[in-house]
């Protein structure tokens, strides 16, 4: 197995003429990755496609109130850019785009059945891994595709659902971003000086699943003893009697997959309780998702977080200037830095609407959802956060990020420091393997 990060250049460093040959040319594509300027002349036309002239009807359920909020609106401004995007290039296959936004609360099935009586062509999201799972047999059933912005448990595709035809999820599920803090754990501390970890994680599907991965990991790559793992209820008002436990055990190592409110209290109440005196290491998937919500106090300590597929200053705003574009686009549209989450809203649609318009270019007419969903699988496509795939398992694929957790006074939000990139393959099995077995080959 090859681990380890990878250079700005080995990742994502793309010159105009691979961009233009990996799009294909398409004007919607190369607006979607966020390099408009460099298309030129020789458009092709789909002006002898058979396509409808009404708009595209789409929906998208995330969080837009409370707590998960912080990550939830993030997505909808994302699904929002990529939509006035498709538009101002004259839509998809010439099909302007509208998109319609829900509270996700806990009436995933309901939202998701209500978008399919409206007569939806394509809906987005969940956030939540446990309301993705519920959701699945209902999209085989209704045959209208979704693409799920995370709800990013490992084992849904992998064991629960192996053989789906219409759900799909753009993020990165959960293994990649377990093992992306093992591996940032590893660089930072050495394999030799881990010999303790313990964790405190949300308890429902999403933490429990990190949890173990990053156990597994984590236990694979340098023997390491959990000494304390709890659970605090998603959406606590305490967590104290966690890390009052965390503190008292004193690991190399603490894991966090917290988001949203959440990730914000462990950091206020691990300040307070001198958790950053005790441990040598918090390692947190998904803090940076909350960079927002974060004062600039609560970004000090040895604190290190993912990103996720997205952090706007890697790779390098010199190689690839489409993040460090979208920061301002982002910034001026909603007074906000971008994070992941806002890649996952943003990326979804994405997804979807250039393979709608692969299928156009494939058939000559629009294409039936089966059809679509075909092309689905195993397509790739360029968003600001680089280049992505859907593979044939339904998962999404792209470089994860990890870095320091620090205060950005240009943006007056945390950043992320020394910045590292782990390719997909390092991060995730290869096809047809789970990664629970996986893990254990190492």
């Amino acid at each position: 197995m090859t681990t380890g990060p990878l250079t700005a250049a080995e990742s994502d460093g793309i010159d105009r003429r691979t961009l233009l040959k990996t799009v294909g040319g398409s004007a919607l594509a190369v607006a979607l990755a966020g390099c408009t300027e460099l298309l030129e002349d020789g458009e092709d036309s789909l002006a002898d496609a058979d396509v409808p002239d009404e708009p595209i009807e789409s929906g998208l359920q995330t969080f837009t109130e409370g707590a998960p909020s912080v990550l939830g609106v993030q997505a909808q401004y994302g699904a929002e850019t990529a939509v006035r995007r498709i538009n101002e290039n004259d839509g998809i296959a010439g099909r302007e785009m509208n998109l319609d936004v829900v509270e996700e609360g806990g009436a995933y099935l309901t939202n998701y059945q209500q978008f399919v009586d409206e007569g939806k062509d394509v809906t987005f999201g969940p956030i939540s891994s446990s309301g993705h799972a519920e959701m699945v047999p209902e999209i085989e059933a209704q045959e209208v595709i979704n693409v799920s912005t995370d709800g990013t448990v490992t084992t849904l595709y992998e064991e629960d659902f192996p053989d789906v035809t219409y759900s799909f999820r753009f993020q990165n599920h959960d293994v990649m971003e377990a093992l992306a803090a093992v591996m940032q754990a590893v660089e930072v501390l050495g394999s030799d000086s881990i010999d303790t970890y313990a964790g405190i994680n949300p308890n429902y599907a999403f933490g429990q699943d990190e949890m173990d991965l990053f156990s597994r990991g984590i236990e694979a790559l340098t023997g390491a003893e959990e000494v304390y793992s709890g659970f605090p209820d998603l959406g606590t008002g305490d967590m104290s009697t966690h890390i009052t436990e965390v503190n008292g055990e004193a690991p190399d190592i603490v894991f966090s997959s917290c988001w949203g409110g959440d990730a914000t209290l462990l950091l206020e109440q691990g300040h307070a309780n001198g958790m950053f005196d005790a441990v040598d290491l918090l390692v947190g998937p998904v803090l940076y998702g909350s960079a927002n919500d974060l004062s600039e106090d609560l970004v000090d300590g040895p604190i290190y977080s993912g990103s996720r597929n997205f952090y706007w200053g890697e790779p390098s705003t010199d190689r690839w200037s489409p993040a460090a574009d979208l920061v301002s686009e982002v910034e001026d549209e909603y007074g906000v830095v971008p994070t992941a989450h806002f890649m996952s809203g943003y990326g979804a649609v994405t997804a979807w609407a250039t393979a709608a318009e692969k299928a156009v270019r494939l058939l000559g007419r629009w294409p039936e959802q089966e059809e679509l969903a075909t092309v689905l699988e195993n397509h790739g496509f360029f968003t600001p956060a680089g280049y992505h795939t859907i593979g044939v398992d339904h998962q999404g694929y792209s470089n994860a990020h990890f870095g320091e957790l620090t205060w950005s006074s240009d943006h007056d939000a945390a950043a992320l420091a020394d910045v590292n990139v782990f390719a997909a393959k390092n991060v995730s099995p290869p096809p047809g393997e789970t990664s629970a077995d996986w893990i254990g080959s190492w």
